[in-house]
């Protein structure tokens, strides 16, 4: 049981690194705040 704990931890670390990433690059990409904010908002969507 402990060990699915930490797998679990593990997986939701690495998909909140990898969705920071994500957002790094979209704001690497982008011209203005303006058009970051919508791709980022879209990552929701």
């Amino acid at each position: 049981m402990e060990e699915d704990m930490n797998i679990s931890e593990i997986l939701v670390q690495i998909t909140e690194e990898n969705q920071t990433r994500k957002i790094l690059e979209i704001l690497n990409e982008c011209e203005n705040i303006e058009e970051a904010k919508k791709k980022v908002r879209n990552l929701l969507n």
